[in-house]
C-alpha cells in the first residue's frame, strides 16, 4: 500500500470557540491558548463532528455538437456545523440570540467569529473565520429522558474581500531529530554531553534533549541520562535518542 500513514489524521479531541467581538483575532499560533475575548462552547458531540456543506450554482455551456466548453460558477456558500452538549451562556446566545435569562425572543442570528480546533496528541489544527459567521439552530432542540440535551448549530461562513473563508493554524509536524556530536569519546568515569535537536515541517528547530528517551546499546560500557553520557568501562556503545517516533544515534568510545 502506497502512502504516508503519518499524514492520516484521526482527531481525538476538539473544541469550538466563539467571539462576539468582530475585532477578535486568533492567537499567535496553534500552541497559544485563546484569549478572554473568545468563549468556549463546551462539550461537543464527537460522533457528529464538524460537518461541512458547500453550495454553489453552476451552469454548463455547450458548443454545437454537445461539447462542454465552459462552466460558470457563482453563489458559493459554506456552512460548518457542531453539536453542543452543554447549556451554558455561550450556547444559549447562539441558540436564542437577543434573548435574556428571563425572556425568550424571536431569534435573529448575530455576527460572530468562530474558531474550530481539533487535536490529536501533539497535533493541533485551527480554522478561524476570516471575516465572521452567523450561527443558528439546525433542526429541533428539546429535552427527553433518554438522550442528552443537545443543540446542533450551523455556522454560515462569510468570506472577506479577498474571498478568504478561514485563517488556518496548525502545529508544525516533526520531521526528524539530530543528535550532536554524532561521535563522542569519554574516559571511564567521565561524563560527556550531547544535544538532540528537532526539525519541523515549517523549518523551525528546537532543543528536545530533555524530552527524548535515551538508551545505550551496551550499558556496561556507557550509560546515558537526558543527553549526559557516562563512561563505565573501555569499549564502545551506541547511544540512541528517540522522540515522537524519530531517532538518531551517537557512536560512543570509552577510553581507559
Amino acid at each position: 500500500m502506497a502512502g504516508d500513514p503519518t499524514k492520516a489524521n484521526l482527531w481525538t479531541d476538539a473544541d469550538v470557540y466563539v467571539s462576539f467581538d468582530l475585532s477578535a483575532t486568533l492567537p499567535a499560533d496553534a500552541s497559544t491558548p485563546f484569549g478572554p475575548e473568545w468563549h468556549l462552547v463546551g462539550l461537543l458531540d464527537g460522533d457528529e463532528g464538524f460537518p461541512e456543506n458547500r453550495e454553489e450554482d453552476s451552469d454548463d455551456k455547450f458548443a454545437w455538437g454537445g461539447i462542454l466548453v465552459r462552466t460558470s460558477r457563482n453563489h458559493f456558500k459554506l456552512t460548518k456545523s457542531f453539536t453542543a452538549l452543554e447549556d451554558n451562556e455561550t450556547v444559549r446566545r447562539l441558540v436564542w440570540p437577543g434573548s435574556t435569562e428571563t425572556k425568550i425572543k424571536v431569534p435573529v442570528p448575530e455576527k460572530c467569529k468562530v474558531a474550530f480546533e481539533t487535536r490529536e496528541g501533539e497535533k493541533v489544527r485551527r480554522l478561524g473565520t476570516s471575516l465572521y459567521a452567523e450561527c443558528s439552530l439546525d433542526g429541533d432542540h428539546g429535552e427527553n429522558e433518554t438522550d442528552l440535551e443537545s443543540a446542533t448549530i450551523v455556522a454560515t461562513i462569510f468570506p472577506n474581500a479577498q474571498k478568504e473563508l478561514f485563517d488556518r493554524q496548525a502545529t508544525p509536524l516533526l520531521e526528524s531529530i539530530s543528535v550532536t556530536p554524532s561521535t563522542l569519546s569519554v574516559a571511564a568515569t567521565e561524563i560527556g554531553a550531547v544535544v538532540a535537536t528537532a526539525t519541523y515541517s515549517d523549518e523551525t528547530t528546537s532543543d528536545v534533549t530533555a524530552n527524548c528517551t535515551w538508551s545505550s546499546s551496551d550499558p556496561t560500557k556507557a550509560t546515558v541520562t537526558a543527553g549526559f553520557i557516562t563512561g563505565i568501562a573501555a569499549g564502545t556503545s551506541t547511544v540512541t535518542a528517540s522522540y515522537l517516533g524519530e531517532t538518531d544515534t551517537v557512536a560512543v568510545t570509552v577510553t581507559a
